[in-house]
């Protein structure tokens, strides 16, 4: 029974948060692999990562790899063999593979007979075959940002101090970075020097030297260590997640400290506070009921703190830090954020684009123009163009400037000193949304949008058009929060509007980047509808409408709930003859009286019957209903091709024919591209 235990452990100096969750993933997804190319079994792996050492600790490994057979084809038979004896050739092939003739067989391949070999290939020592296994392994890490370090011969995450690898108490044949393994490790850099390990008791011995190896294991600390301290001060402590998985990744035995900051500073606003214990301190805001306190709690690596130093080290660090908050916050105050806008002539906003004011400007005009899209009320228009002036004005602040996490936040806040309505002051804020999220307010989403066109638009006309994984200016992303927004507002506005007035702000015709960019808008709309749960012929059917985002959602809904019935498959097939027949003819036109046929005259009936409710449908925007109205042309169009030759030799009733019914194709075309769904399977 396989019950043999293989240990790597990786010593490092310390290990930047940015990449721990890339080593884990590659770690997890390459070793499987490795170890089944070396046809080597195992019953699990288990990856730890700490600040200072990263590894796998394998269980159920063999002795040895599996045994296999190595078959291989040799020379003709008629060349082995002359007269029923080995002819040179063949004793030649014998030799090169260690073998005898009682070890070959003949048999025939593609009509000829040959030589074929087969022979029982012993499979090496498990710990022979590891050594190779974790070297390549280790080398074939990628990471963000490596380090050179020696004579720059070396290039990984950060320089390797320490080299443990070990099958049961064996150590392995293995050098990496010039180190050679061996059973000795390192325990908490404060604490403890070196150690003896052993794929047995590693996780045990590595705590009694104060590391907690195991990732989960020192989340689950962290999140004990806050239960605690809300326990013993009845205080509440928000469970930040990323902040969590930070304090996770620098550390390898987090221990709590619960601090306090000068209580002036609570007067300065609460998001301020938070960036400046949490963005750059690392360290929680505590609650008391849903008031912020001037507590904090923060995270050594190590035993606790009696003395009390490091407690007082994270408070001289963030009351000077709050300190310096405040001076600038006092300072911002004292002039209304509109005294700001000036200051936006002075930066930069993107090569090619002009500065951060003539931005402004250019969100205000196409901001007034969607307003006037939406039958906007004129005090929601005065609102609208008061945030776009605003937006960015909080940019030019010394808070934003120190803690650029606060942009849109500060501006909000800033607004609402300076008296500016509500509707404003979320409206500036909410424009920055990150994706998944939506603005609440009307100015907010309009505004947003306003100011992703103009940067969308704007970078297509300077030839930054993403391809492949590189897109330095987030243009899909902020794509999809267009998509995203203008669903969730359900305006019904053509893009292609907005992007001319946009390319018109930039004193550019949309002509010129209209080729590159409808396909990028189709395929993003495609992305989007699939990241709405939508199946992929569904978003490529009614991908023709992302000039229309908010419609096209509609009719993909619409589809959905209407896909796999029975009724709809069979329009579908009946759709496809229409559509096959004619997509190769360049026209619509037909003639009412060369119909020839009792089922052509019912079909152009139906036809005519259908254009006008799809029509009216359309109008009200219930694609259900243009659906359904599709459905019933599915009879006459099967009595049509039971009973009508379209292919006629007669000229003239052929190309009517092919034209009618391209008519008909396009009438289908109104709601959605069907042939995307031949044979789709309800989902």
């Amino acid at each position: 029974m396989s019950s043999h235990k293989a240990l790597l452990e990786i010593g490092i100096e310390e290990i930047p948060a940015s990449e721990v969750k890339s080593i884990v993933s590659q770690i997890n997804g390459r070793l499987p692999n490795l170890l089944e190319q070396q046809r080597i079994n195992y019953s699990n792996i288990k990856t730890f990562i700490a600040s200072r050492r990263f590894g796998v600790l394998i269980k159920g490994l063999p002795e040895k790899q599996e045994d296999y057979y190595q078959e291989k084809r040799g020379p003709a038979e008629k060349v082995a063999f002359k007269d029923g004896k080995p002819t040179k050739a063949l004793e030649g092939f014998l030799r090169s593979n260690n073998a005898t003739v009682d070890d070959v067989e003949v048999r025939e391949f593609k009509g000829t007979s040959y030589i074929f070999l087969k022979k029982k290939v012993e499979g090496k020592k498990t710990s022979l075959v590891l050594s190779e296994v974790f070297k390549e392994l280790i080398h074939g890490l990628q990471f963000k940002k490596p380090m050179r370090w020696g004579n720059g011969e070396h290039k990984f995450v950060r320089p390797v101090r320490w080299l443990v690898a070990l099958f049961d108490d064996e150590v392995l044949n293995l050098e990496l970075f010039d180190k050679k393994a061996s059973d000795t490790s390192y325990g908490h850099r404060f604490f403890f020097d070196k150690i003896k390990v052993t794929s047995e008791n590693y996780f045990e011995t590595l705590k009694e030297a104060l590391v907690i190896a195991d990732f989960d294991e020192r989340a689950q600390m962290v999140i004990n260590e806050l239960e605690r301290i809300e326990k013993e001060k009845n205080v509440t402590i928000p469970r930040d997640a990323e902040l969590i998985d930070e304090v996770t990744c620098i550390t390898e035995l987090p221990t709590a400290v619960l601090g306090k900051f000068l209580p002036k500073y609570l007067y300065l606003p609460d998001e301020v506070i938070i960036v400046t214990i949490r963005h750059h301190q690392r360290t929680f805001p505590v609650y008391e009921g849903n008031k912020l306190t001037n507590s904090f709690v923060a995270f050594q690596d190590g035993p606790a703190d009696p003395k009390g130093n490091v407690r007082r080290g994270y408070e001289e660090v963030i009351n000077a830090r709050l300190e310096d908050a405040h001076f600038y916050f006092e300072r911002d105050i004292q002039k209304p954020l509109e005294a700001y806008v000036e200051y936006l002539k002075g930066i930069l906003f993107q090569r090619g684009l002009g500065t951060l004011y003539e931005k402004t400007q250019r969100v205000r005009s196409l901001s007034k123009y969607i307003a006037k899209q939406l039958n906007a009320k004129p005090v929601e228009e005065e609102a609208i163009d008061r945030t776009a002036l605003l937006a960015k004005a909080d940019l030019t602040t010394r808070v934003v400037q120190e803690f650029p996490e606060l942009q849109g936040i500060m501006g909000r806040i800033y607004a609402l000193e300076s008296g500016e309505s509500s509707e404003v002051a979320w409206g500036i804020q909410e424009h920055y949304e990150p994706l998944n999220e939506v603005p609440e307010t009307l100015t907010g989403a309009v505004v947003g949008v306003a100011d992703r066109i103009d940067t969308l638009v704007g970078n297509f006309l300077l030839g930054n058009i993403p391809s492949g994984s590189k897109d330095p200016y987030g243009l899909r992303r902020k794509l999809s929060q267009i998509f995203e927004t203008m669903y969730a507002f359900g305006w019904n506005m053509n893009l292609i509007k907005l992007f001319e007035k946009a390319a018109d702000n930039l004193g550019e015709g949309y002509e010129k980047i209209s080729t590159t960019l409808e396909p990028f808008i189709k395929s993003r709309y495609e992305a989007f509808l699939l990241e709405k749960g939508y199946s992929i012929n569904i978003a490529r059917a009614v991908s023709m409408w992302w000039k229309n985002p908010y419609l096209g959602e509609l009719v993909a809904k619409a589809i959905s709930e209407i896909i796999g019935r029975d009724d709809f498959d069979k329009l579908l097939v009946a759709y496809q003859r229409v559509h096959n027949i004619s997509k190769k003819h360049d026209s619509n036109k037909f003639d009412g009286s060369l119909f020839l046929k009792e089922a052509e005259v019912n079909l152009f009936n139906a036809y005519v019957e259908a254009l006008d409710k799809i029509k009216k449908a359309l109008e009200k925007r219930d694609f259900s209903v243009a659906l359904k109205t599709l459905i019933a042309l599915k009879e006459p169009i099967d009595e049509y091709f039971d009973e009508v030759f379209v292919m006629d030799s007669q000229v003239d009733i052929r190309l009517n024919r092919l034209g009618f019914l391209k008519a008909l194709d396009e009438l289908f075309f109104e709601i959605a591209d069907l042939s995307y769904l031949i044979n789709e399977e309800h989902k």
